[in-house]
């Protein structure tokens, strides 16, 4: 919180020189950017289907598990069955006894896997999210060093007290449609 307070008295400061006249500001709305980029959709599109995939599989983990435990639950309520001879009881209780190990061992699986995969997505996505951030830091510089503006604040962002960082900008200095112009210029006809 204090690194954004200095910053604004430096901006202030600057603002008050002899050089102010020649101080060019502007505002980018990152939010939207950031949504109206068309790589972040390839990203989310391919991201949703890698997830569910995992989902799929997760899934079937789980129909296997549900099977274990009703296996298991039929064993144990059979070696229970005063019916059946002790020995019959007996191998229902050992048979009931190796069915709970198997269906602890895929409740880990079932565990370990989602929580791998949740990793890896995880993962994915901020890698994904890098590259993308760089490509719109490296369109935002460009821009900005073209137009000549010395400072471009995101007008999206919120402050601590969850209050606009800029509360007012003039819609003269807002690049956000430029940028998102720019960045989806190179596009590929396939990735409408």
């Amino acid at each position: 919180m204090k690194s954004w307070k200095t910053a604004v008295l430096a901006l202030l400061t600057m603002l008050s020189t002899a050089q102010a006249a020649e101080f060019k500001a502007a505002v980018i709305d990152m939010d939207r950017v950031l949504q109206e980029y068309y790589k972040t959709k390839i990203v989310e599109g391919n991201l949703k289907r890698q997830a569910d995939i995992y989902k799929d599989y997760a899934k079937k983990l789980g129909e296997s598990l549900t099977k274990l435990q009703s296996e298991f639950v039929a064993l144990r309520d059979s070696s229970q069955n005063i019916a059946l001879s002790d020995a019959a009881r007996e191998s229902k209780r050992m048979a009931a006894q190796d069915k709970y190990k198997e269906l602890a061992a895929k409740e880990l699986e079932l565990r370990t896997y989602n929580r791998e995969k949740q990793a890896q997505l995880r993962d994915e996505r901020d890698r994904e999210r890098a590259a993308i951030l760089t490509d719109i830091r490296k369109t935002i510089e460009a821009h900005a060093a073209l137009a000549g503006f010395a400072l471009v604040l995101d007008k999206s962002a919120l402050s601590a007290s969850a209050m606009p960082v800029v509360p007012y900008s003039a819609k003269s200095i807002d690049i956000t449609d430029n940028v998102i112009k720019e960045l989806n210029t190179g596009r590929k006809k396939s990735d409408k």
